[in-house]
């Protein structure tokens, strides 16, 4: 679960970085900035759900519900 977390994210941060250049020298840098921002959304749920494992497992260590 490691390093393949990582590259999902950079591979996300990859393509999102290249179709906000494309875009932006086509002249659309209101559609680069919504594909910036579906990318940071894809990404904050990647690790919303690695947080709520972290917590889970933290809750199961101490024992604390």
């Amino acid at each position: 679960m490691g390093i393949e977390i990582v590259l999902k994210i950079a591979g996300v941060g990859i393509l999102v970085a290249a179709a906000c250049q494309l875009l932006k020298q086509t002249g659309r840098d209101d559609i680069a900035m919504i594909t910036a921002l579906a990318g940071l959304i894809i990404v904050l749920t990647m690790v919303i759900g690695l947080i709520s494992t972290l917590f889970n497992n933290i809750r199961n260590v101490f024992k604390l519900f």
